[in-house]
């Protein structure tokens, strides 16, 4: 099998396909022939050295969080699966290649609502949306959040995870992304490069705010937001958040009280019963060069959604609109 990662920090260039031999699962985890993969930024900053000190790891280094497939093998004392389901595996490293193994708790079923390009997009962002609202944010049927990054992969999920929760939604984003924004029916908006500035009606009034624009950098506007004794959730550092009294702030990233495997079947649960949008920028071929394009965009920033690599197969319906 191939798969694709690098013997060296720097460029996009440095990936290369890698012939290693196929994974076989252990006890408790299924084999799974990748149909598609997902890239994320962390996958850039393993890339350019960025994590070398925080979490080292042995050369080749192959990337990969999020990944969608057809189980090829089953490890000894699995029954929750056959050989052929589709499954979706929100996984540390190694995605992005040809077979994967993966234990139960970082699998689920991929839904039939769900298209392959959702599946192979949907992993990590959703994984990471669930901690902002829910597993940090502990949202409410009838609160009132802010979604600061709602255009993004992650931003994006968080307003639909808080709109299927009863809440009520302010979405923020750039204005190039209004069309998009309006189909996600948050229940306001604030473009913030919009002719209209802060609504004063805004001030510290939302239990909720998340702030899921890249590298969470939007702490002063998320604490202008954010009521009294309310709590404050992030993709980035905690530190970029100024300190308000009696206001909760987290940061995404640790263990969850509920496994990545029941978060992707509240999804899968979510896009049956109410609709699910997964928004995909790009899609990249499932080779080397497809590997290299798919990082030159990460790195140039501003991509409207998540890019993902796919092998041909006929099924890849897109379920939300061309950026305008």
């Amino acid at each position: 099998m191939q798969a694709f990662g690098f013997n060296q920090f720097g460029g996009p260039e440095v990936f290369t396909a890698i012939d290693r031999p196929a994974p076989q699962p252990k006890a408790g985890q299924v084999a799974i022939q990748v149909i598609g993969f997902g890239f994320n930024p962390y996958d850039a900053s393993l890339r350019r050295g960025e994590q070398a000190n925080n979490r080292p790891l042995s050369f080749p280094i192959v990337p990969g969080q999020d990944v969608v497939g057809k189980i090829t093998a089953l490890g000894d004392g699995v029954t929750e699966y056959k050989i052929g389901d589709i499954v979706m595996n929100h996984r540390p490293l190694r995605g992005y290649a040809d077979v994967v193994t993966a234990s139960l708790a970082k699998v689920a079923p991929k839904s039939q609502a769900l298209s392959f390009l959702d599946a192979a997009a949907l992993p990590n962002a959703g994984v990471t949306a669930y901690a902002l609202v829910h597993s940090l944010g502990h949202l409410e049927k009838g609160q009132r959040i802010a979604v600061i990054g709602a255009s993004g992969s992650v931003g994006s999920l968080a307003v639909q995870l808080a709109k299927y929760a009863g809440a009520s939604v302010l979405a923020v984003a750039g204005q190039r992304h209004a069309d998009f924004i309006h189909w996600l029916l948050p229940d306001d908006v604030y473009f913030y490069d919009g002719p209209m500035q802060h609504n004063a009606d805004w001030a510290h009034q939302f239990d909720l705010v998340v702030d899921a624009a890249t590298n969470g950098t939007n702490g002063e506007l998320a604490a202008w937001l954010v009521k009294p004794s309310g709590t404050i959730t992030t993709v980035g550092d905690t530190g970029n958040i100024p300190a308000v009294e009696d206001v909760t702030i987290a940061a995404a990233g640790g263990k969850q009280p509920i496994s990545d495997h029941d978060i992707l079947m509240y999804y899968n649960h979510m896009a049956e019963t109410y609709g699910l949008t997964v928004r995909v920028a790009k899609q990249v071929s499932f080779d080397a060069t497809g590997v290299q394009e798919a990082h030159t965009l990460l790195d140039q920033g501003g991509v409207p959604g998540k890019i993902v690599a796919i092998k041909p197969h006929g099924r890849t319906t897109r379920h939300t609109p061309d950026d305008q």
